[in-house]
């Protein structure tokens, strides 16, 4: 009976410092004093009085009328005037150049920028068929979609929006994909092309949008571009500084649908997350099982952990690579001897890189790879390229974790029964359990800090397969071919 993995589970801008009180100064004026004749007149006037020495000519005690007021001050006032009337003059020039660039600015934005009006990302059913021949192709694979729209208008009277998902440019013949139809207030949840829970991103790259009859429901797409309304792609440019000249898809596809290299090995079936995700798993309930086994003390026992630790050492490894580590201590088995016929071959590939050259690599070099290119591409979003970078930290963390547990199995397989069941053996035994946990759980650490593990990866890869959903526009159009 399938087995459902569930797939269901920010910096604030620095304060504002406050300036201090300003202070003005006490600007003090001072008077000048002058020697006056003996007869002055007094000014009641509203400059203020002021006394001034009397002409020659002026008979004494004869009082003179109030002077005027300064000319002096016409003219000084008369340029204030013009000042002012030049500062306003070149602020209204000021502010119409202003509003100009602002608004061809603004232009030059909207014409270059294109419009994101939503987002849609793969997601995976997570049914695990642990009896399928093929192995467990329905674990992690991107079978389903989820579309969010963000404020866009409601379509034309008489008319609906559509929802298509379209195969890449090199597979003209794969027919569209109907998602449904769709309106401006809601999501879509498309669940799935069949039955069979077909992955969606292992040929379907693109997403359109169309406004069409809403009386009729189309059974494919309008070739008319008057029609398309809504767009989003995953890039197949193929990048010229990778050896193998992979695009933004191609490394999307490999992590979640499927990789070349995995399915030459074995024929197995998925992307390199899937796997990761699957056999992380597994070495954590070899773990468990093996530590749990340690108080019965028996010769049962004994050969139960030897099996459990044997397996871990196979999925770590790889089946290619394990036969040097049982060897170095007189192991007498060889790779895969304990695992399920049915499943041998789901530990041909390691987890960790045995040899810098090995080919393909684990599973954990050969994503981070993938996710430095992913990192290094023109064609990938801000969002992914950062959760790109997050991720590979995370797959350090892990890698860390798994080569401690590597080297813990390493001595305990050559040890005897008597040795096994002392408090080192325990002891080793407990940190194997506890570093499985940490691997595929994540570890929250003395400091509060959390650290992802394969739980976390998993779902942050799918977040990778995201489309940028934009609006077709005369100056950003949507080139379907």
């Amino acid at each position: 009976m399938p087995t459902v993995i569930s797939s269901k589970m920010s910096p604030l801008p620095a304060g504002l410092v406050s300036s201090g009180p300003m202070y003005a100064s006490n600007v003090q004026v001072g008077g000048i004093s002058q020697p006056y004749p003996a007869v002055q007149w007094a000014d009641t006037s509203a400059v203020g009085a002021i006394h001034r020495p009397l002409q020659a000519n002026t008979p004494v005690g004869m009082s003179m009328p109030p002077p005027t007021a300064p000319t002096s001050k016409r003219p000084r006032r008369r340029g204030l005037f013009i000042v002012l009337a030049a500062l306003l003059i070149l602020a209204l020039i000021g502010s119409a150049l202003g509003a100009y660039f602002a608004f061809f600015s603004k232009g030059a934005t909207t014409s270059t920028t294109p419009q994101i009006i939503g987002r849609a990302y793969f997601v995976s059913s997570g049914l695990l068929n642990a009896s399928s021949s093929q192995g467990i192709s329905n674990v992690g694979i991107t079978d389903q979609l989820q579309i969010n729209l963000q404020n866009i208008p409601p379509p034309q009277t008489g008319k609906a929006y559509y929802a298509w998902l379209l195969s890449e440019k090199n597979k003209p013949l794969l027919q569209p994909i109907s998602l449904g139809p769709l309106t401006a207030s809601e999501n879509l949840f498309y669940s799935g092309a069949d039955t069979q829970h077909a992955d969606l991103l292992a040929s379907y790259n693109r997403l359109l949008i169309t406004e069409e009859d809403a009386t009729i429901k189309p059974t494919s797409n309008s070739f008319d571009p008057n029609t398309w309304v809504y767009y989003a792609e995953f890039s197949q440019i193929p990048n010229p500084g990778d050896p193998k000249h992979y695009s933004l898809y191609d490394h999307i596809r490999h992590l979640l649908s499927e990789d070349p290299k995995v399915s030459s090995v074995g024929k197995l079936s998925g992307g390199l997350d899937t796997w990761l995700y699957r056999n992380t798993q597994k070495i954590l309930e070899w773990a468990g099982s093996a530590r749990d086994q340690w108080s019965y003390q028996n010769a049962d026992s004994v050969r139960f952990i030897d099996r459990q630790l044997t397996r871990i050492l196979d999925y770590l490894d790889g089946v290619g690579y394990v036969q040097p580590d049982l060897q170095s201590h007189g192991q007498a088995v060889g790779p895969g001897q304990f695992i399920d016929a049915n499943f041998s071959k789901f530990s041909l590939i390691g987890l960790l890189t045995y040899i810098q050259t090995q080919d393909p690599a684990g599973y954990l070099k050969h994503i981070d790879s993938h996710l430095s290119y992913i990192a290094e591409l023109p064609q990938t979003s801000a969002e992914q390229k950062a959760l790109a970078i997050q991720i590979k930290q995370a797959i350090d963390g892990v890698s860390h974790w798994l080569q401690i547990m590597h080297d813990d199995v390493v001595q305990l397989l050559p040890m005897t029964s008597a040795q096994l069941f002392t408090s080192e053996g325990h002891s080793k035994l407990n940190e194997i359990a506890t570093l499985a946990n940490y691997a595929f759980a994540g570890q929250v650490d003395l400091h509060d800090q959390v650290k992802d593990g394969i739980v976390q990866i998993h779902y942050d890869i799918q977040r990778l397969a995201t489309f940028d959903i934009r609006a077709c526009t005369a100056s950003n159009p949507c080139a379907l071919s």
